[in-house]
């Protein structure tokens, strides 16, 4: 580990070696920080052996390498490579103060996770807070969308559009910490389960019975969920158009 040595200043390119170092580096650190994670003084610190630069325009400078190089890690770490680490921040108690962590570090073919309960609590209680705020806005952004493609396609008499629209109004996302501990990713969609039903791999085969049975599951959720929504937009339009005007 290089901590400390002046091999390395900010402003390299990341694709110079000693930045790959330096990112190597700072993935270590934060192994070794504990629940707490890193912000930029214990990092700035812990790097610098206890002797971090004094000027405040300097050690702003090293903490952006050091944002730098958790952006590295996590894009080389999507990418299936060793040893990279997936990392996530945290705001801390003070303005524009956050605290890093290692979620999980790529080992060959697997995901060692971290160790550390206690860090993944502080991250989880953050990342539940912005799962809500940025899914809400996702779905609206989405149902507007469709609603929009429909009206569209009801003024031009164009049916693609309407089949588009309401195929987006019949998307189902399923989401599981179970399925995303296989591939340590978002879990798998509708179409991941479809392509496991149609595998010929002999393996995934024995599983036949159960993916199919998750896949009626899904189905029917569909459907279901598809008969609520054009059922209450229904009543919505008899409450706001005082008529049972049918829905495009």
């Amino acid at each position: 580990m290089t901590t400390g040595q002046n091999t390395f200043g900010p402003g390299l390119p990341p694709s110079s070696t000693v930045f790959v170092h330096f990112a190597l580096d700072v993935v270590q650190l934060l192994q070794q920080a504990g629940p707490g994670g890193l912000d930029q003084d214990s990092f700035l610190n812990a790097y610098f052996r206890g002797n971090p630069p004094v000027g405040q325009a300097d050690q702003d400078a090293w903490w952006e390498e050091f944002k730098r190089a958790r952006e590295y890690s996590n894009n080389l770490f999507d990418k299936g490579i060793s040893p990279w680490a997936m990392i996530r921040a945290r705001p801390g108690a003070r303005r524009g103060q956050y605290f890093y962590h290692i979620v999980g570090q790529r080992d060959n073919d697997r995901v060692n996770i971290e160790t550390d309960p206690a860090s993944l609590d502080l991250l989880d209680d953050f990342t539940d807070r912005r799962w809500r705020t940025q899914t809400r806005s996702r779905q609206r952004v989405r149902a507007a969308e469709a609603l929009a493609l429909i009206v569209q396609g009801t003024k031009t008499n164009n049916q693609a559009l309407i089949d588009r629209g309401q195929g987006l109004l019949g998307e189902i996302v399923i989401l599981s910490p179970g399925l995303a501990a296989v591939n340590f990713d978002t879990g798998m969609l509708m179409e991941d389960l479809q392509q496991l039903a149609n595998s010929r791999d002999p393996h995934i085969r024995l599983l036949n019975k159960q993916v199919h049975s998750a896949l009626d599951s899904g189905r029917k959720l569909e459907r279901d969920v598809d008969a609520i929504v054009h059922s209450v937009l229904t009543l919505a339009q008899i409450y706001t158009k005082g008529s049972q005007k049918a829905l495009p």
